[in-house]
C-alpha cells in the first residue's frame, strides 16, 4: 500500500508524465524576423525558453521541419525577434544505401514539450532518432540528439546539420542582419550588426553561437548559411550513439567572453541540475487537485519561467517579464513584479527575492543625480537600456510615474514560503522609505488619503506650462488602470502641485482613490508583521496606530450607504464628493482584500453586487461594472476582467467568510476564461461577458494568478 502510495504521488507530479506535455502551443515555423497579430503578439503562440535565457525555440508543425527546433527567437535587447525559421535542421544519411532518411517516414512520430524541455522522437523499424533540447544555463540551449539501433547487425549513418539566417528586418530590408559570419572546425558564430532603432530593434556587438561536440566538415555561404557534415558513424546492434550540440545568444562581446568554449562534461551535469530543478519546481507546486487542475498550475509556471530574463544591460538581477511574445513587455514593472513574486514563491522562492531586487536595486536614493526628491519610491518600469534622463538610448524605461504600492505585500509573501527573516530584514528599511514616498509626495492635502500622480520630468511640461493632459496620463498609468473612467481627462479632473519646502517635488491628480489607500492600508499592517519579526516594538505600534486610523478614514469617507459600494473622492473648487457618477469599478473591492471594510459594509457590497448584471459576470470582477456607463467588455480597464483584480476580489470576500461563493468564482474563472485550460497561450485580460482572450499572450502576472487559485482553491483533493 506505501509503495502504491509513492508511486501514484510521483506520477502526480513528475516532469516525464504524459499530463504535462504540450500545455503550451509552441508549433510554428517563423517566415520573418518578425510576424505579429494586430495586437502585438507573435503570430506563433508560444515560445519554449528556460534559465533566464534571451532566446527561445519552437517546436516544428510541418514535415519540412522535422528533426529540427524552429527558431530560434532571439530578444534584441527590448524586441523579440527571429534569426531563422530553423538554424539548425537535420539530415540523416544511411552510409550503406547513401540514401537521406525522410523523418515524416517514420512509423512513429512523436513531438512534444515537457516542462524541463522540447522533444522529438522518430521510430522505423531499425532506427530511432530522439532529439531534446533543454538549457543548461542562461546563455546555452543544449540539442542532445540519439540514434539508437534497433536491428541485431551493424548500421552507419552520418549526420548533416544546416541553417541560414534571416537577411533583414521585413520593415528594414536595407539593414543587414549579419555584420560576419565565423565558423572554426566546430562552431560558428554570426556577428549582428549593431542598431539601435529605439521601436524596433536594438542590437551591439550581439552574436549567436552554434556549437558542436566533435569536429565538423563546415561551409559557410555567401548569405551567412551553412552546412556542417558529421563523420560517419557505426553504432553497434542494440546500441546508441549520442551527439551534443549547443546554442547560445549574447548581447555583446563581453557576455560571450565570460563564456567559455562548452564544457561537454560540465553541460551534462548543468541538464541534469536543470532536470532536477524542474523536479523540485513540480513537486513543491503540485499539491493536490484533480488533473486539469494540476495541468493549469504547470502551464502557468511553465508561462512565468518563458517570462523570466537573466541579468543583462541595466538588468541586475533576474527578473520575471510580462511577456517574450509581445511587442512592448521584455522590461520588468513595479506591479508586475510584486504579483509574480507572490506566485513565484510558491515553487522557486529564490527567484522570487530576485525579481523584488531586480525593482528595488533602482530604488531613487536622496544622492539620485535625475529625481533626489523621489527618494524611497522606484521606476515603473526598467529595461536593457535606460532612458535618455539616465544617458541611456531605450524608450521603454519610465520614470514618469511609480506604480501602486504591493511590494510589502510581495516580500511578505514570500517570506511566508521560506521563513528569510534576513531578506526581511534586508527589505524592510527599503520598504518603509517606498511606503513614506506616497505620503511625502501623493498626500497633496496631508489628510493622510493619497492620490495618484506623476514625477517631476520633461514630458509633464510643455511650452513652459504643466503639460495636464501628460500628467493626467502617467497618473493613470500610476494607479495601473491606463483608461479607467475615473481618470479621464474631463474639466472636473484638476492637478496638484506637490510641494516640500516650497520646492515642486511632483504632482497629484486632485482624487484620492481608494484602491491605493486600501493598498497604503495592507502595506502598514504587512510592515507591522516584519517589525514584529525584526522585534520593532517601536514600529509595531506605529503602523497598528496608522492602519487602524486610516481603516476608519476609508470607512467613513469613501464608502457610500446609498450604493453599498467604495469609490474614489474627487476634489472640486467647490468641494469633494464620491465619485458615483464615474460608476462602480473594481477597485471598490480592495478594501475587502486588505481588511479595511467593516463587516458590514463587506456584508453588503459582497451580498448587494456580485450579480450577473454587476460585477457577478460570466468571468466575474470586470474593471467596470457591468451597469455601469462607462461598461466597454473589451476596452482593457473599461470592462475587461484583469485576473490580479479578480484575485484581490476573491480574496477579499474569502477574507470576510464567504468561502464558497469564493470557491466558485474563482472555478468560474478558470473555465470560463478562453483557453485558460487546454493548450493556449494565458491571456493579459478577458472578455467578461463572452470569456474571450483579449490583448497579450502568455502574460505573467495572468499565470501568476492562476498559480494562486490553483494554491488557493483547486488544489484539494481529487
Amino acid at each position: 500500500m506505501i509503495t502504491c502510495l509513492l508511486l501514484c504521488a510521483a506520477s502526480l507530479t513528475s516532469i516525464d508524465a504524459v499530463d504535462y506535455q504540450n500545455l503550451l502551443p509552441y508549433q510554428g515555423v517563423p517566415t520573418s524576423m518578425e510576424q505579429r497579430d494586430n495586437k502585438g503578439n507573435l503570430s506563433i503562440g508560444s515560445v519554449y525558453v528556460d534559465q533566464g535565457a534571451w532566446h527561445g525555440f519552437h517546436l516544428p508543425n510541418s514535415a519540412e521541419y522535422y528533426g529540427s527546433f524552429t527558431g530560434p527567437l532571439f530578444i534584441a535587447q527590448e524586441y523579440s525577434l527571429h534569426l531563422s525559421d530553423s538554424l539548425q535542421r537535420l539530415q540523416l544519411i544511411n552510409v550503406t544505401t547513401d540514401k537521406f532518411l525522410s523523418f515524416d517516414s517514420a512509423a512513429q512520430i512523436d513531438i512534444h514539450s515537457q516542462p524541463d524541455g522540447l522533444v522529438q522522437t522518430y521510430t522505423w523499424s531499425d532506427i530511432k532518432v530522439s532529439l531534446k533540447l533543454s538549457y543548461s544555463d542562461n546563455r546555452t540551449a543544449t540539442v542532445m540528439t540519439e540514434l539508437t539501433n534497433l536491428s541485431n547487425r551493424d548500421q552507419q549513418w552520418q549526420l548533416v546539420w544546416r541553417g541560414q539566417p534571416f537577411s533583414s528586418h521585413p520593415e528594414q530590408p536595407q539593414h543587414s542582419l549579419i555584420a560576419e559570419t565565423e565558423s572554426s572546425a566546430n562552431h560558428i558564430s554570426w556577428h549582428f550588426k549593431p542598431v539601435m532603432q529605439t521601436w524596433r530593434m536594438q542590437l551591439a556587438d550581439a552574436q549567436y553561437q552554434l556549437w558542436f561536440d566533435r569536429d565538423m566538415a563546415i561551409r559557410i555561404n555567401a548569405q551567412s548559411g551553412y552546412l556542417a557534415i558529421a563523420e560517419p558513424v557505426t553504432i553497434a546492434a542494440k546500441q546508441s550513439y549520442l551527439f551534443k550540440s549547443a546554442q547560445r545568444y549574447f548581447h555583446n562581446e563581453k557576455e560571450a567572453q565570460a563564456h567559455t568554449d562548452p564544457d561537454w562534461q560540465l553541460i551534462k551535469q548543468q541538464l541534469e541540475d536543470n532536470q532536477q530543478r524542474w523536479q523540485s519546481r513540480m513537486d513543491k507546486l503540485l499539491v493536490g487537485g484533480d488533473k486539469t487542475a494540476r495541468q493549469l498550475a504547470v502551464k502557468s509556471m511553465q508561462t512565468i519561467i518563458h517570462n523570466w530574463r537573466s541579468p543583462a544591460g541595466a538588468l541586475q538581477h533576474d527578473a520575471i517579464t510580462p511577456s517574450i511574445t509581445y511587442k512592448w513587455f521584455n522590461g520588468v514593472w513595479a506591479w508586475d513584479t510584486w504579483k509574480q513574486a507572490v506566485a513565484v514563491a510558491l515553487f522557486e522562492p529564490e527567484l522570487a527575492k530576485s525579481n523584488v531586487l531586480a525593482m528595488f536595486d533602482y530604488q531613487y536614493t536622496e544622492q539620485d543625480k535625475v529625481r533626489p526628491q523621489d527618494a524611497g519610491s522606484l521606476p515603473d518600469a526598467i529595461f536593457y537600456n535606460q532612458d535618455a534622463e539616465r544617458g541611456g538610448e531605450g524608450g521603454n524605461w519610465n520614470e514618469r510615474n511609480g506604480k501602486p504600492p504591493l511590494a510589502a505585500w510581495a516580500v511578505w509573501q514570500i517570506y511566508q514560503q521560506d521563513g528569510d527573516r534576513e531578506f526581511i530584514s534586508t527589505m524592510y528599511p527599503k520598504l518603509v522609505a517606498y511606503h513614506q514616498w506616497w505620503y511625502r509626495n501623493r498626500d497633496n492635502n496631508d489628510n493622510g488619503l493619497a492620490e495618484y500622480g506623476a514625477n517631476l520630468h520633461p514630458a509633464h511640461i510643455k511650452d513652459g506650462k504643466l503639460n495636464v493632459e501628460a500628467i493626467i496620463e502617467a497618473a493613470a498609468w500610476e494607479s495601473g488602470m491606463d483608461n479607467a473612467p475615473r481618470f479621464d481627462a474631463d474639466t472636473s479632473l484638476n492637478v496638484w502641485q506637490n510641494r516640500q519646502g516650497g520646492e515642486v517635488v511632483g504632482y497629484s491628480v486632485a482624487q484620492e482613490s481608494v484602491d491605493l489607500n486600501a493598498y497604503l492600508y495592507a502595506e502598514k499592517r504587512f510592515l507591522q508583521e516584519m517589525a514584529k519579526v525584526l522585534k520593532l516594538t517601536a514600529d509595531i505600534q506605529k503602523w497598528d496606530v496608522e492602519a487602524a486610523r486610516l481603516a476608519k478614514q476609508i470607512q467613513m469617507q469613501m464608502y457610500d450607504p446609498e450604493s453599498g459600494f467604495f469609490y474614489d473622492i474627487r476634489y472640486t473648487e467647490t468641494g469633494s464628493e464620491l465619485m458615483i457618477d464615474k460608476g462602480k469599478g473594481v477597485e471598490g473591492w480592495l478594501p475587502l482584500w486588505a481588511g479595511a471594510a467593516s463587516n458590514a459594509q463587506a456584508k453588503i457590497i459582497v451580498e448587494r453586487h456580485l450579480n450577473l448584471q454587476q460585477f457577478g459576470t460570466k468571468m466575474p470582477f470586470p474593471t467596470v461594472s457591468a451597469d455601469s456607463p462607462h461598461f466597454a467588455a473589451a476596452q482593457y480597464w473599461r470592462g475587461p476582467v484583469w485576473l490580479d483584480q479578480a484575485l484581490f476580489g476573491l480574496q477579499g470576500i474569502a477574507r470576510y467568510g464567504y468561502h464558497e461563493q469564493a470557491q466558485r468564482l474563482a472555478l468560474q474563472l478558470v473555465t470560463e476564461g478562453e483557453g485558460i485550460i487546454g493548450q493556449s497561450p494565458i491571456r493579459e485580460n478577458y472578455h467578461p461577458i463572452t470569456g474571450e482572450g483579449l490583448h497579450c499572450t502568455n502574460f505573467s502576472w495572468s499565470a501568476s494568478v492562476l498559480l494562486l487559485i490553483y494554491d488557493a482553491w483547486l488544489s484539494g483533493p481529487e
